[in-house]
């Protein structure tokens, strides 16, 4: 979703709310991962311990995925994530819960969609989802297969389709807000466009920051983050 869904999981995001008033907003800082980068000094370990932190959510099974982009150029920790990741990804995620999907290389750095297959099943398995997908062409039987290898061919083409939405997690009623072109969303817009009452998206967006503070924290107190990878 091109402007209205903001998917904020780039390197050094807090994947926090920036609104002034949006009432998640905390005092002080949230750790992030630039917190982590003294910590990991060997390139898998920092690989492993970025990959956490970028999916914190969905390894906690609270979010079916992220979009997690592995950038070509040089982060605070002095690497790039791109040829880690060409070069550890695959062995890092052969135990893990998390599968990867890519979706567009371009000079940036490569964009992954990081999901948890039985997540994304059990969404996919929803009427909402399944009827909103179908009138977007996808192939019947709706399954984790098919769509993603739907959504991977419509990343060819769009920046960021509309219905990435819903495999992302976030409320439909504010993707169809969003898709609609409805006028007036809720102004403390964090990581999407919240439509109508507010309060249902809020609690699931504190879900989402509680569990990506909860595993940074983990990581700076010193759990390794293969362990953490494997663990759901």
């Amino acid at each position: 979703m091109n402007a209205g869904l903001q998917h904020n999981n780039s390197p050094g995001g807090s994947g926090c709310c920036q609104q002034s008033n949006c009432p998640l907003q905390r005092i002080g800082r949230d750790l992030t991962w630039v917190d982590l980068v003294g910590f990991y000094p060997a390139p898998q370990e920092c690989l492993a311990a970025f990959l956490v932190s970028s999916a914190a959510e969905v390894l906690a099974g609270v979010k079916p995925a992220n979009l997690i982009r592995m950038v070509k150029r040089t982060l605070p920790c002095g690497r790039a994530m791109y040829p880690l990741w060409q070069e550890y990804g695959a062995a890092l995620l052969k135990k893990s819960v998390l599968a990867a999907l890519p979706l567009r290389d371009d000079n940036d750095g490569l964009l992954l969609l990081l999901y948890r297959p039985d997540l994304l099943q059990a969404r996919l398995s929803g009427r909402t989802m399944q009827a909103f997908l179908e009138r977007c062409g996808y192939p019947r039987p709706l399954t984790v297969q098919s769509s993603l290898l739907h959504l991977q061919q419509r990343f060819q083409v769009s920046s960021s389709p509309d219905e990435v939405g819903f495999f992302l997690g976030y409320p439909a009623k504010d993707i169809k807000g969003f898709i609609d072109g409805r006028e007036k969303p809720w102004q403390g817009r964090c990581l999407w466009r919240v439509y109508g009452p507010p309060r249902r998206s809020l609690d699931l967006y504190r879900r989402f920051c509680t569990e990506r503070s909860n595993v940074t924290a983990r990581l700076v107190s010193g759990c390794c983050p293969r362990d953490l990878l494997v663990a759901a």
